[in-house]
């Protein structure tokens, strides 16, 4: 078996799979056209040719020869259909590609772009550190200056001053999930 091809049978599987998506497109119209083609036919003539080389090896019985030339017949022309439908097949091949080539594309842009949503969420984590490791160095000279201000200027005390209480609870918050994490 050539590489990269598969058994016929797994090919099967797989377009009735593909059908069974329900999913409309060029290729499954065509998968639908390719299963109605030949193969019923062909499994006839394998049936009969099989039954007159039953008769023929075990029965020794004699086989009528109208059957086997209409069976030759038949054979020769699925075998000039089936040319036929492959040259038509192959000349599909170019559309196909091209869809498979855009859909390909697609799908190879949207990866980058969730690769690149990744990488920015672990920056965005890197840079959220930074700020969390500043504010907790500068968090206590803060609280220092505004203690001194608030004894210097009596009208910077702490009921009317939120921002250092929120400076407090961010330099809590965050000793509170470093401790977490360790």
């Amino acid at each position: 078996m050539p590489f990269g091809r598969r058994p016929t049978f797994h090919r099967n599987i797989c377009t009735k799979m593909l059908l069974a998506e329900g999913r409309e497109s060029p290729f499954t119209e065509h998968c639908r056209n390719f299963e109605k083609s030949y193969r019923t036919e062909v499994q006839r003539l394998k049936d009969e040719v099989q039954e007159m080389h039953k008769d023929l090896t075990k029965h020794h019985s004699l086989i009528n020869t109208d059957t086997m030339d209409e069976i030759l017949e038949r054979s020769l022309f699925i075998d000039e259909q089936i040319a036929s439908q492959y040259s038509a097949v192959q000349t599909q091949r170019a559309v196909f590609e091209e869809m498979w080539d855009v859909t390909f594309q697609r799908v190879t842009n949207e990866q980058e772009i969730y690769e690149a949503q990744l990488h920015d969420l672990l920056q965005l984590k890197q840079e959220n550190s930074y700020l969390t490791t500043i504010a907790r160095q500068i968090g206590p000279y803060i609280l220092s200056i505004a203690k001194v201000k608030e004894r210097l200027e009596p009208r910077f005390q702490k009921p009317e001053n939120d921002c250092i209480d929120t400076v407090v609870k961010i330099c809590e918050d965050s000793a509170m999930t470093t401790e977490q994490n360790r």
